[in-house]
């Protein structure tokens, strides 16, 4: 009897624990996880916000070079000191933003210090390099901190009470950064009897602001968290994502951070089963040449990394995910190179642009299916810089280079053979559908003329028009839009004109 009594209360204290755990922090698990939680300790999690006490600045791992002795200097209109600061936005790897005492965003409207609107309210930069502040929002535009903003770089977040003293209403959060209950859940009940059995190994939650009540994988279903489940892909897109639903986020021309989750349920990789932990350790940094990619490309694309069309020193990710996305700030002269690696992987190589018409997102239909441009893909490097010794490149001819880039076949650069006259060649496959490769040659850099034209000789697409380096060029046609049926491809210069025939056969 008083064994049955000893179990049934065994089963309630057990029961009343897991109803009730609470959030401890992460310097909690830095006994038994040692290792794991160094690793974390020195990755850009815990600093996605950092709140300031006795009027101290933020302490960053010695590897982010932040400039952070400039901050105060010359944030807003200068005269700032950390007493006027709560708390600061990121600060490790890309932007730092500064909340004031009165619970808004400084330089932004509502916010009781006089210099909204100077401008200098983010500090952006990369890689060691400064790239100096800009002003984050219009300063008719009203910035507060709360839950709305920190759900995503804080742990333990709630839409009740408030983080900030003498500020209502802002909600609240257990500890600043994105700590180890952010991905384990609450782990009051795990420290006081440590076993597997009470600690989550992936915590599947939902925003409180999450009017979907989860994510949408990208087919239109809605999938909600699972308390007994470990799907670490819903883990990382609850935050890896803008808007909880598939669209790729874009904006000035780059796709928005956070919209990681969102260009991976496009590829191959999630249609295949890879989760996010298939490349990543989630307790280390990729930035500042940390240890957090476990699985690099070659390791499936031998082959593709055995054949590659390229010369210098570029690598797999410099191509299928380069720096699409922006954080802080656009970076060289080409105006395709942001900070953030996209995670679309996959590249069209034609010239249309891989946005929507007005620029909002990701273009993902029938007619271009999500996809990176040559654009970010090429240009980035190709045009970033005059003194780089990368040659410049014009977007028809990185796009006709990338058809073949992983092939045998591909064609000599341009930089490489000077023809000695003009050639317009035959288009190769052709017959063909919907897409031809058109090669031709040019003697010397002059204005150039690609068109094609149906039987009635009406045109139907310009594929070039611009000036081109002398050398071997190619161009692809897209026909997925036009009818079977012959038509005819123009190669005009300043004193050369040849027409050549095509078949589209669907």
């Amino acid at each position: 009897m008083h064994k049955l009594l000893l179990i049934i209360l065994s089963i309630f204290l057990l029961s009343a624990m897991a109803v009730s755990q609470t959030f401890v922090g992460s310097d909690a698990c830095a006994t038994c996880h040692s290792t794991k939680y160094s690793d974390w300790k020195d990755s850009g999690h815990p600093y996605k916000f950092s709140v300031i006490e006795n009027n101290q600045p933020p302490v960053y791992p010695s590897v982010a070079v932040n400039f952070e002795d400039t901050w105060m200097t010359d944030l807003g209109d200068g005269s700032h000191t950390w007493a006027d600061i709560a708390g600061v936005i990121g600060g490790f790897g890309w932007k730092a933003r500064f909340i004031g005492t009165d619970g808004y965003i400084i330089g932004t409207a509502g916010s009781s210090f006089s210099d909204a609107g100077g401008g200098h309210n983010q500090f952006n930069f990369y890689g060691g390099e400064a790239h100096g502040w800009v002003d984050y929002s219009a300063s008719n535009t009203t910035k507060k901190y709360n839950y709305g903003c920190f759900k995503c770089h804080t742990t333990g977040g709630d839409t009740s009470g408030t983080w900030l003293s003498g500020v209502d209403g802002l909600g609240t959060f257990s500890e600043g950064g994105i700590g180890c209950e952010s991905c384990h859940g609450p782990g009051s009940a795990h420290i006081a009897a440590p076993s597997k059995t009470n600690i989550d190994k992936v915590y599947e939650f939902a925003h409180q602001d999450n009017s979907i009540g989860g994510l949408d994988y990208g087919d239109g279903s809605v999938v909600t968290p699972d308390t007994e489940g470990n799907d670490v892909n819903f883990l990382c897109g609850t935050c890896h994502n803008r808007s909880y639903t598939s669209p790729i986020n874009s904006s000035g021309g780059f796709i928005k951070h956070h919209e990681q989750w969102d260009e991976f349920l496009t590829t191959k990789h999630y249609k295949n089963g890879f989760t996010c932990i298939t490349c990543h350790d989630p307790h280390k940094r990729t930035i500042w040449d940390g240890e957090g990619i476990t699985k690099t490309c070659e390791s499936c694309h031998s082959d593709k990394a055995a054949q590659i069309n390229h010369s210098g020193a570029a690598t797999c990710i410099d191509c299928h995910m380069p720096f699409a996305a922006k954080s802080g700030t656009t970076r060289g002269n080409s105006g395709y190179k942001g900070d953030i690696r996209s995670h679309l992987m996959i590249i069209n190589p034609d010239t249309a642009s891989m946005f929507t018409a007005d620029m909002s997102a990701v273009k993902d239909d029938a007619e271009r299916k999500a996809a990176l441009s040559p654009r970010y893909a090429c240009l980035g490097c190709h045009n970033n810089a005059s003194d780089d010794n990368i040659p410049d490149k014009t977007i028809a001819q990185v796009s006709a280079a990338a058809v073949d880039m992983h092939s045998g076949t591909a064609i000599a650069p341009a930089d490489l053979i000077k023809p000695s006259s003009f050639i317009l060649k035959q288009n190769y496959p052709n017959p063909f559908n919907p897409t031809t490769t058109i090669a031709f040659e040019l003697p010397y850099r002059t204005q150039v003329t690609v068109s094609v034209f149906n039987l009635e000789g009406r045109t139907v697409a310009t594929l070039v028009n611009e000036e081109l380096d002398a050398g071997q060029q190619t161009v692809r046609f897209n026909a997925s839009d036009l009818p079977s049926g012959m038509y005819f491809y123009k190669l005009t210069t300043d004193n050369f004109t040849s027409i050549k025939r095509m078949m589209l056969i669907k």
